[in-house]
């Protein structure tokens, strides 16, 4: 019988976060062009059209490890919808943003259920999450972005700011909890297995995934007693080392180590301060208070776990919002665990009040709150209908920018500015100096550069002359400004006029326009002095000290000049007449995993110190071949992968073995 209910209980709240999320997988085009999910959507379409090319990405920052350009798992499982269905690749992003938004409560409840046995409650909070935000209630920064208390923020986050990754990666968690428990409290390998397969689904879909399933850990670790604490720590260690292990390919340390060093510093400077550092030691000591008030309380261990779960981030946002301290970067971000954990930890409190009330009390007061929260549905639909809008993306400025530099500078990198620069690879494979994530930027000397492009900071009147500086630098060949009146969203030129009058404007549609950077030659390789190679990199977008022999070099006509070839996505043929005491500079970000052949004989590829490659070896006329393989970092993580899972089926195969002897 209890089964049926937990049926009928399923099926309800799928039909409701169906009727919330039905105009979303209606959509192509969002028409919000303030959105970065652009930038999703365009690796989801290269990994369509090059399914088995999953290697370098020229579109960004000079070109990167495509494990750079952002967690892989939603532009894959974007990709493969595309694939089998044949719809568009911005189609296929939103149908799986939408999929994975309406299962949320839904892997919400299993997880409550699974533990609790309350039905009932299990319900009413999942059914509240679904059509509530207390992040919107509690705080009044959200609640003035969402126009009221009661709009949905979770639905607004998909579609307004298209954080599918956020969402996927929230519709995961309950799925990874419960897994996780289940290895640290039942026998046998099954539910290890499976805790290592969801949480590597969730760190290959969010960064804030991955910070979410540390508080998860650590909620579930403090409620399992001091007897199987020591175990539970080392399992735990277990399985998070093979998982990292499996997925190291797609997560190596070099992309670990990018997103430690950005991530402070983007969207906001949130490097730790003596003020952070009291205000994570007051955090864990307030983590240390709840958990004692809540053992002498005894409440059971499942509301111990929603209440512990709850904690990080309402002390994370607290912290923020109360004091403007950061204690971990982007701190704004985690009111979406607040909104899941939070509600679930005071749905199971108010629970535990209701269940010492009479039987009918209970029966009737259960039906007020559901009776409310079906009003609250409804009013989350009509947002729905509001909030989820669609385009067709010709309208788009965005549009006409791509289209234009595609028909007019095929092949050529430009510096496409706001929020041209998210949907710009929607389009086109075009390469543009800047763009993707920045947190995962592999050369950081780049967000220098864009800083000052963009800001002319202490730049004074040779602001347009360092901008143009860079740009040539870094190979760009054109440059998109929005004026005052431009249509993009994003205008983040603090002086936008300044290259009036300094260069040439190619483009233009009203406010928005397009202007050339002059080059000898648009080529990415150059022939050089050897002495003009960065040898210092510079201190800041101003410091043009150290690259300016380098510049010189791109335009000096005494140079001969050198002709660049893509061959493929990861691979290209140079060729040049090199001089004496000249080497040849390749406009492309080094990466360890270059490997080049200089008229056939293996040579060095190395790196500038603004973070280009330098090819040298070569004598007279030569042809140079490049090839991305990834370097010894793709090795060991291959290696550790299949080790892995080497490890993991020998384990299996032994416990078996185990098993038959115990029959036998």
């Amino acid at each position: 019988m209890a089964g049926w209910r937990v049926w009928w209980c399923a099926g309800i709240l799928l039909a409701v976060n169906l009727l919330i999320s039905a105009r979303l997988f209606r959509v192509e085009y969002s028409a919000y062009n303030s959105s970065n999910e652009g930038t999703f959507i365009a690796i989801s379409r290269v990994m369509a059209e090059h399914p088995l090319d999953w290697n370098w990405w020229q579109l960004w920052d000079g070109g990167l490890p495509i494990e750079n350009t952002y967690s892989p798992l939603v532009p894959a499982m974007s990709a493969s919808v595309a694939r089998l269905t044949g719809v568009s690749p911005a189609r296929a992003f939103h149908l799986v943003g939408a999929a994975f938004f309406a299962a949320g409560p839904l892997t919400l409840f299993w997880m409550a259920w699974v533990f609790s046995r309350k039905l009932a409650t299990s319900f009413v909070a999942s059914l509240a999450y679904s059509c509530l935000s207390l992040s919107a209630i509690l705080i009044p920064a959200i609640r003035v972005d969402t126009q009221g208390a009661l709009n949905l923020r979770r639905l607004q986050v998909l579609a307004f700011y298209g954080e599918a990754p956020h969402t996927i990666a929230l519709t995961l968690l309950p799925v990874a909890f419960l897994c996780f428990a289940f290895a640290l409290t039942k026998p046998g390998m099954k539910w290890k297995i499976l805790a290592g397969l969801s949480i590597a689904a969730v760190a290959l879909t969010n960064a804030f995934g991955i910070v979410a399933l540390a508080f998860g850990f650590m909620a579930w670790l403090v409620t399992l007693g001091s007897a199987r604490l020591a175990r539970g720590i080392l399992l735990t260690a277990a399985i998070g080392a093979l998982t990292y292990a499996w997925i190291s390919p797609w997560m190596p340390p070099s992309v670990l180590l990018a997103i430690r060093a950005n991530s402070p510093t983007v969207d906001g400077d949130f490097r730790y301060t003596t003020a952070s550092w009291i205000a994570l030691c007051a955090c864990v000591a307030g983590y240390g208070v709840v958990w004692l008030v809540l053992k002498w309380l005894r409440v059971d261990r499942f509301q111990r776990f929603f209440a512990m779960l709850a904690y990080a981030p309402v002390a994370i946002l607290t912290c923020w919002y109360g004091w403007r301290v950061a204690v971990v970067v982007q701190p704004t971000r985690y009111h979406l665990q607040m909104d899941l954990f939070l509600l679930l930890a005071l749905v199971f409190l108010a629970g535990s009040l209701v269940d010492r009330l009479p039987r009918n009390a209970q029966v009737a007061l259960v039906g007020v709150v559901i009776a409310a929260l079906g009003a609250q549905v409804f009013r989350s639909v009509r947002f729905a209908r509001g909030q989820v809008r669609r385009i067709d993306p010709v309208q788009l400025v965005e549009y006409k920018i791509e289209k234009w530099m595609d028909e007019n500078r095929h092949g050529q990198r430009a510096f496409i500015s706001g929020s041209s620069s998210f949907l710009y690879n929607v389009f086109t494979d075009n390469p543009q100096l800047h763009g993707g994530h920045d947190p995962m930027q592999p050369n950081p000397f780049i967000r220098a550069v864009v800083y000052t492009i963009y800001s002319g900071a202490n730049a004074g009147d040779r602001d347009a002359e360092f901008s143009t500086f860079w740009l040539k630098a870094f190979g760009a060949n054109a440059v998109s400004v929005s004026f005052e009146k431009g249509r993009e969203y994003y205008k983040p030129f603090t002086h936008p006029h300044k290259f009036e009058g300094v260069l040439k404007e190619i483009w233009r549609d009203g406010d928005d326009v397009i202007y050339e950077i002059p080059a000898r030659s648009r080529s990415l390789a150059h022939v050089i002095p050897r002495s003009a190679v960065p040898t210092r990199t510079p201190i800041h977008g101003l410091d043009i000290e150290p690259v300016k022999a380098y510049v010189e070099a791109l335009d000096d006509p005494r140079m001969p000049l050198a002709a660049f070839e893509w061959q493929g996505s990861s691979a290209a043929r140079i060729e040049a007449d090199v001089g004496a005491g000249q080497l040849l500079a390749v406009q492309v970000s080094y990466s360890a995993g270059w490997e080049a052949t200089a008229n056939g004989r293996p040579t060095a590829v190395t790196r500038d110190a603004i973070g280009q490659m330098v090819i040298e070896g070569c004598a007279g006329p030569c042809e140079v071949s490049l090839k991305y393989t990834g370097g010894a970092e793709r090795v060991w993580t291959r290696a550790a992968s299949l080790g892995s899972m080497l490890v993991v089926a020998l384990l299996v195969a032994v416990r078996r073995r185990r098993l038959a002897g115990d029959r036998s």
